[in-house]
């Protein structure tokens, strides 16, 4: 009787275990299988990778081969993908990229966007050369669209991360930064001390374009005192450095520093040597910097009153700026053109 009972009291403990959903019906093999193969939020599935980082390069390479529109589709999607994987590393380099587009489209809102994004995920992955990087092109961003202010916090950022990693080149594009943004409000003395500093910071390092630019802005906050000797000094140590880093932008602003600060000297002949120097360091590969030149010497000419010489000049810089298909800027010199022939009763010049 007590056996019976004992087997009465187990049959009824495994009854209420039943019902109560603790003993658990075995799993299918398809079941087991999915449960064996899922993975947690933020793992990367090897094919899942593999698909982001095709999206990536293709972008790469549809943005080398100048297809922008597609580049962004495909960057956009990669970075979309490398989200789902939780994936920062890969949507900061997506970002970048995307970044680099928006530049070359001139699609400032966009730009903007995606390099606080590249920002964001640099601060979550404590990427801190890249958050240098980062501050630094934000606050570039910002000064290009005349936000000086805010420019200045970014750059003041990015300098103080390199200061507490010690990284000179990023102190020194940081500190450059800076410089240019006192410029743009005003303060030249600040300027001249950022700039002086970044040059030290610069010279430190094998990148000479980087101590270049530093001293084309040096030689623009000096010529802003009325101190043109030395803004001539400046120019000319730019002028040096780019040449050694094959720099054509960097030297196309040297020399016009150069031809700017000997003007006002009252050196015309210097100045007028160095705007021709200028035009010979173009090519018909940079048919927008030859445009460039042609309406500086034009402006050189209409200022001095050789107005004939400014009619020959502004007539070359609106065939240059048309060849480059910047048709804003051939408008414009047809405007500057057509007033000073209005202005000055100067008759069109007639071919042959």
């Amino acid at each position: 009787m007590k056996q019976r009972s004992h087997w009465f009291v187990i049959g009824a403990i495994f009854s209420s275990i039943i019902s109560s959903g603790l003993f658990v019906k075995p799993a299918y093999g398809a079941e087991i299988t999915r449960q064996l193969h899922q993975q947690p939020f933020g793992i990367e599935l090897p094919f899942e990778l593999q698909k982001s980082d095709r999206l990536l390069e293709e972008g790469i390479n549809q943005s080398q081969l100048g297809n922008l529109a597609a580049a962004i589709t495909s960057l956009k999607s990669a970075a979309e993908s490398y989200r789902l994987l939780n994936n920062l590393e890969g949507q900061q380099r997506a970002y970048g990229y995307l970044s680099q587009a928006y530049q070359r489209q001139n699609r400032t809102t966009e730009l903007e966007d995606a390099l606080r994004q590249q920002l964001r995920f640099a601060r979550s992955r404590q990427d801190f050369p890249q958050l240098i990087l980062s501050y630094n092109q934000v606050g570039e961003l910002l000064l290009r669209t005349a936000n000086t202010a805010e420019s200045e916090k970014s750059f003041a950022e990015g300098l103080r991360i390199a200061q507490d990693i010690k990284d000179i080149p990023g102190q020194g594009r940081s500190l450059t930064n800076l410089g240019l943004a006192a410029i743009a409000r005003g303060d030249y003395a600040l300027a001249i001390t950022h700039l002086n500093a970044a040059i030290n910071r610069q010279q430190l390092t094998p990148n000479v374009t980087a101590e270049a630019v530093a001293h084309n802005a040096l030689g623009e906050a000096y010529r802003n005192l009325g101190d043109f000797q030395k803004s001539v000094g400046s120019h000319l140590n730019a002028l040096i450095l780019a040449r050694t880093g094959d720099d054509y932008e960097t030297q196309d602003r040297a020399m016009t520093g150069l031809a700017i600060a000997y003007k006002n000297l009252g050196a015309n002949n210097e100045a007028k040597s160095w705007l021709d120097a200028r035009l010979n360091a173009t090519t018909a590969s940079r048919p927008t910097h030859r445009a460039h030149a042609l309406r500086a010497i034009a402006e050189f000419y209409e200022r001095d009153g050789d107005l004939a010489a400014a009619d020959q000049y502004y007539s070359s810089a609106i065939v240059a700026a048309t060849q480059a298909g910047e048709s804003q800027m051939a408008q414009s010199l047809s405007q500057k053109l057509e007033n000073i022939r209005r202005s000055y009763h100067l008759a069109p010049r007639r071919k042959g």
